[in-house]
């Protein structure tokens, strides 16, 4: 019954945002230092056949929200040179975002007939062949990718994805520990390395946790992380001090009430305390209907039917097909003789 924020796999595979403009790629693209679109096109006139105005456009237009836009100038930019790798890497990056999937592949595959070494390219290839469950291949671009260079920490936590996904667990966490070795800020791969223990319930989570905390701090993630993975360790009043550390940095965060509240209803029977974290998690979430749920147990465990009733209700309300409440609010009808 513990509500999690979402998946908390790095972005680069919920998403697999490895990009093509990853901080450790060897050919960031660069961005126009040049302030106005007037000023850009003057630079082009200038000099027609360099592809570095057109990228020069190209990311002011991305900038401005004109995706569309952008992707033409970077065909402009290849028109100029048609080994610019940043174009390829950029419009992939693009059409990505936009969910043109069968595009960006094709761009992909462009950039490497083209370029068979850009190493961007060949993580994006690479995250495709995931996403695809073509693991094979996927080892196969990572490789590729890494003999051009070995400190490549996304191709690692890529490797430990694909063992992950096939149960070849001990693979996985050497992997995934090989990501972290070779860029110790690697902050997505700590969260993933507590996730993965956290799983199997591995005290060493808490390690990894404290470590992506401590990269980033005043993140919610990893110290979100932690608190379910204490509480479902039974380490409670540990659990209870982080989520309240979350309410200070993020005042509106619903969840980390709900879960004050979960532990003090399921785990200390603390009933009146519980009330209270579900009512301020209706605050923060006034359609929390979850929380009306809770609530509404705890109320009820407390002798108050008619106050457990209303909440049994307005879980109801926001959510009609909430057979547990149903079930509660049947229940309290029957004790008050309804």
């Amino acid at each position: 019954m513990i509500l999690t924020r979402r998946n908390l796999l790095p972005a680069v595979f919920a998403g697999l945002a490895v990009g093509c403009s990853s901080p450790s790629d060897p050919s960031p693209v660069v961005l126009s230092t040049v302030s106005t679109e007037d000023s850009i096109n003057l630079q082009i006139m200038g000099a027609p056949n360099d592809p570095a105005g057109y990228g020069a456009r190209a990311s002011w237009k991305l900038e401005h929200g004109d995706a569309k836009g952008s992707i033409a100038d970077w065909d402009l930019a290849l028109k100029a040179d048609s080994n610019y790798a940043q174009a390829y890497e950029m419009q992939a990056e693009v059409l990505y975002q936009l969910q043109q999937f069968e595009p960006c592949l094709n761009k992909l595959n462009e950039c490497l007939q083209r370029l068979p070494d850009d190493v961007p390219c060949l993580l994006r290839r690479a995250e495709f062949a995931i996403h695809l469950n073509q693991f094979e291949d996927a080892f196969q671009w990572l490789n590729r990718a890494l003999r051009i260079n070995p400190q490549l920490h996304e191709a690692y936590w890529m490797k430990g994805k694909i063992y992950e996904a096939t149960a070849a667990n001990e693979k996985a966490l050497s992997s995934y520990q090989t990501a972290v070795e070779v860029n110790p800020s690697f902050f997505d791969g700590y969260i993933t390395l507590g996730v993965f223990l956290a799983k199997q319930q591995d005290p060493l989570a808490e390690e990894f946790y404290r470590s992506a905390a401590e990269l980033r701090p005043g993140s919610i993630e990893p110290l979100y992380n932690l608190a379910v993975f204490l509480q479902d360790s039974g380490r409670f009043d540990d659990a209870l001090a982080l989520y309240r550390e979350i309410l200070a940095i993020d005042p509106y965060n619903a969840t980390a009430s709900f879960n004050q509240g979960f532990i003090h209803l399921e785990y200390l029977q603390a009933y009146d305390s519980a009330a209270h974290w579900f009512g301020e998690a209706i605050v923060r979430l006034p359609y929390y209907h979850q929380a009306f749920y809770n609530r509404g147990l705890a109320l009820e465990s407390m002798g108050q039917a008619d106050a457990a009733l209303a909440d049994y209700s307005e879980a109801l309300r926001f959510k009609p097909d909430y057979t547990a409440a149903a079930l509660a609010k049947e229940r309290v009808l029957e004790t008050l003789g309804n």
